[in-house]
């Protein structure tokens, strides 16, 4: 019988741990993370399907023991590309199956015995890590709720912009008699209707051909660019426009009052009848000329819905030329077919999440 020296031996020694510690480097310990009396699904039955995290260089070794001896259909994929890492059609024990992973991820095992009805098998899973570094990774999936919406695509037509667009209403000159006046009367008045969509209303009455042509100079500063375009010269459309701060005043000879009224208390009024009342939002007494705007939420609904605007001549002698002007500003919206993304369909689905480490 040979012996070894000791400097022979104290060199096998050192080539003993040399390996053992290459060994620790290259892999972890097997670590068993199932062990499970299961029921695998039948044909009539839903897969039974288990979920373990992996990490890149692991090797798993699957064992399944068929107690009811029928074979079994066995896949494992990769769950998001569910790339297949292993299959067969037909199994009736698998001893030892190693397979190695490729990448980090969630792999799934999907097991159902070829019979109809459930059979009771034993299924074991042990995990040799890639490294020692990777010894205490999580194979535990945990899952999220995740919704999945499926979009279609319709015309529609959308608001571009909204303009205001002026609308004459009155544009009229006419007679108001004195109170001597024989036959005539020395109070009168105009109606109109306010049309749909009026944001706001302006109005200019003036007393004879003086406040007229005031008016009309007015105008001229309108003749060209922009302005012209937008009013047509028109300085009462400029003024509730924005576009001129105010209108003129004549001085002159004659003035009258006016007010703002519904049918009923236009109709006392003219009579010169007790207890007629105007709204406050549009009224002038012993004008020559005067103008005003007037929101649409500021004015008053009627019952007939149109208003009337009364004047009075208080002169015992002169009649007077009144000149009335109205005009409202409707919102005109402009639409554009635009093609755009609805949510069609919302579902909800489970996913795993793959563990950090």
């Amino acid at each position: 019988m040979a012996f070894l020296s000791p400097r022979r031996i104290q060199v096998l020694y050192g080539l003993l741990l040399l390996c053992s510690f290459q060994a620790l480097a290259q892999g972890g310990k097997a670590l068993k993370i199932a062990d499970l009396e299961v029921q695998v699904a039948g044909t009539a039955q839903p897969v039974t399907q288990f979920h373990y995290a992996f990490q890149a260089g692991d090797v798993v070794v699957l064992n399944l023991e068929n107690k009811a001896k029928v074979n079994y259909k066995l896949t494992v994929t990769e769950y998001f590309s569910n790339s297949p890492l292993y299959a067969t059609e037909e199994a009736k024990k698998v001893n030892n199956l190693k397979l190695n992973i490729p990448q980090k991820s969630v792999y799934t095992i999907t097991l159902q015995s070829l019979s109809e009805t459930s059979t009771r098998s034993h299924f074991t899973l042990t995990r040799i890590p890639g490294s020692a570094a990777t010894q205490h990774f999580n194979t535990h999936v945990a899952w999220r709720t995740v919704q999945d919406t499926t979009w279609t695509t319709a015309t529609q037509k959308v608001l571009v912009k909204t303009e205001l667009v002026p609308e004459p209403l009155l544009d009229k000159t006419f007679r108001v008699s004195s109170r001597a006046s024989l036959g005539s009367n020395n109070r009168t008045y105009e109606r109109f209707k306010l049309p749909a969509g009026t944001k706001h209303w302006v109005y200019w009455v003036g007393v004879g051909q003086e406040s007229v042509e005031a008016l009309q100079e007015t105008g001229k500063t309108l003749a060209k660019g922009a302005s012209a375009l937008l009013t047509g010269s028109n300085p009462l459309v400029a003024f509730g426009l924005g576009l001129l701060p105010q209108l003129p005043q004549v001085k002159s000879s004659g003035y009258i009052s006016y007010y703002l009224l519904n049918q009923k208390n236009a109709a006392l009024f003219k009579n010169e009848e007790e207890g007629w009342k105007p709204y406050a939002v549009a009224k002038g007494q012993d004008v020559l000329s005067d103008y005003g705007k007037v929101l649409a939420t500021q004015t008053p609904k009627t019952e007939d819905g149109y208003l009337y605007l009364g004047f009075d001549n208080p002169s015992t002698i002169t009649g007077l030329d009144l000149t009335l002007k109205v005009v409202a500003f409707v919102e005109q919206p402009t639409y554009q077919n635009k093609t755009i993304r609805k949510p069609g369909k919302i579902t909800t689905r489970k996913e795993p999440i793959v563990p950090a480490e």
